[in-house]
């Protein structure tokens, strides 16, 4: 591993790059234990509903649609790092603190109120702050050793998040679910939070060469969806996380509260899918070297949708499924996740990423802002009915409708022809094709 770490940090930005690698480590491990699993757990600890804590599972994703206008913040400064770590401080203490809400308020509604606000506040003050720790840490690393730096980072996440998962869903089985076990993980969340403060801290900020004008600000934002490519890839990416997450968002309510799961063995079940994601993940890149960004793109997706067709059968019976689900899930994480990102990096120009990254959060997140409601809309009007295959029906019948939406749309990717979708799975000399879109951008 070191030996990997040393091949891949290299040149003058060396200590960057060595730096971001120990952030992801840390920040990661921080972010795991206050979002997911364990944020749906607390809401449900203090008695929200099902829709509440369903919106505020989902919040880190919907709520970055405010990050499109992250460029009027970041492009116009030529020194970002004071304000970066501002942000960041500010999100992750307003999210750790809301394990001292039942100490304040007695009030359910009022503690619901003030829950929703510092949850949905932190993840917007994040998104705003993502953009520019993510460009900041891309201008570390060189054109050359991206990829492999992307994986080797990804690697360090999944084993701060396994390691941290494990940890607080010991903790939470410890204490019994209880108001304790929360008040821990939220305080090692925070711990963790502040150490990467330090870290991020003795960065270099090289600084930006801002624009001169501020008269092209309009068509300086609107460069991402007038670029043919981008906007396909825009699309794709907000019709594939609004069918997945229709039905996924409501997964973490389903396990722990229809279910009855213990945290232990759903913290287990996430670390599994991690260790999967590790293991494929060399596997993608090989791929990803040999057909392309593209490919692996598609091909991962087809494994989430595996996962939620696995999902469709899943009752108090037949649990053992779950590792089936996770390990799919594994799968498509290991090259998806990476490929988007590897691939948007290609196809964005070197001076506008703070735009091109704002208008990818924008098109996720609000993706994931619908999404719950589309799953709700549907909830309601499916059938309630119990048999051998179908304990909780309505919530089954969602993950076979996001199946079948989600294969609909790779299989309509594939036979596109024409644009971006017709050459998902071509293998062109992308890197000639990406230099001549950089240019025409420029």
């Amino acid at each position: 591993m070191i030996s990997i770490i040393r091949n891949t940090c290299s040149g003058m930005n060396r200590k960057n790059q060595l730096l971001f690698l120990l952030d992801a480590f840390l920040i990661n491990g921080a972010y795991i234990l206050t979002t997911g699993t364990f944020l749906s757990g607390y809401a449900i600890y203090l008695g929200t509903s099902d829709f509440l804590t369903s919106l505020l599972n989902n919040s880190a994703n919907y709520t970055t649609t405010l990050s499109i206008l992250s460029f009027i913040i970041f492009e116009r400064m030529t020194r970002r790092k004071k304000t970066l770590l501002i942000l960041n401080v500010s999100s992750r203490l307003l999210i750790c603190l809301i394990a001292l809400l039942p100490l304040i308020f007695h009030a359910k509604p009022v503690m619901f109120a003030f829950l929703a606000f510092m949850v949905i506040t932190s993840d917007i003050i994040w998104g705003i702050y993502r953009i520019g720790w993510i460009v900041w840490m891309m201008d570390s690393v060189s054109k050359e050793n991206r990829t492999q730096y992307i994986y080797l980072r990804t690697f360090l996440i999944r084993v701060a998040t396994s390691v941290t998962s494990i940890a607080a869903g010991f903790i939470l089985d410890v204490y019994n679910k209880e108001y304790l076990g929360f008040l821990i993980i939220f305080s090692m969340s925070l711990i963790l939070s502040l150490l990467d403060v330090v870290v991020l801290w003795k960065v270099d900020d090289h600084g930006y060469k801002a624009p001169g004008s501020k008269k092209n600000d309009y068509k300086l934002f609107l460069q991402p969806i007038k670029h043919k490519e981008y906007r396909g890839y825009l699309l794709f990416i907000f019709s594939f996380y609004l069918f997945l997450n229709m039905s996924s968002s409501f997964t973490s309510v389903y396990q722990i509260r229809y279910l009855e799961l213990d945290y232990k063995f759903i913290s287990t079940l996430s670390v599994i899918s991690q260790i999967v994601m590790i293991i494929s993940g060399l596997f993608w890149s090989r791929v990803e070297r040999k057909k392309g960004f593209k490919f692996v793109m598609v091909a991962t997706a087809f494994f989430y949708a595996g996962e939620l067709l696995t999902l469709t059968f899943l009752q108090s019976d037949t649990i053992l499924l779950l590792y089936l689900s996770n390990i799919m899930l594994g799968i498509g994480m290991g090259g998806f996740i990476t490929s988007i990102f590897t691939y948007r990096y290609a196809i964005m120009p070197e001076d506008r990423k703070t735009v091109f990254e704002g208008w990818f959060y924008f098109a996720s997140g609000l993706s994931m802002l619908i999404a719950p409601f589309a799953g709700e809309f549907f909830r309601n009007h499916l059938p309630e009915f119990t048999n051998s295959i179908f304990q909780y029906s309505k919530v089954q019948l969602l993950y076979l409708i996001s199946f079948g939406l989600i294969c609909l749309l790779l299989f309509w990717t594939i036979g596109k022809n024409s644009g971006f979708l017709s050459r998902l799975f071509s293998r062109e000399d992308e890197t000639k094709r990406h230099g001549r879109s950089k240019q025409s951008l420029n």
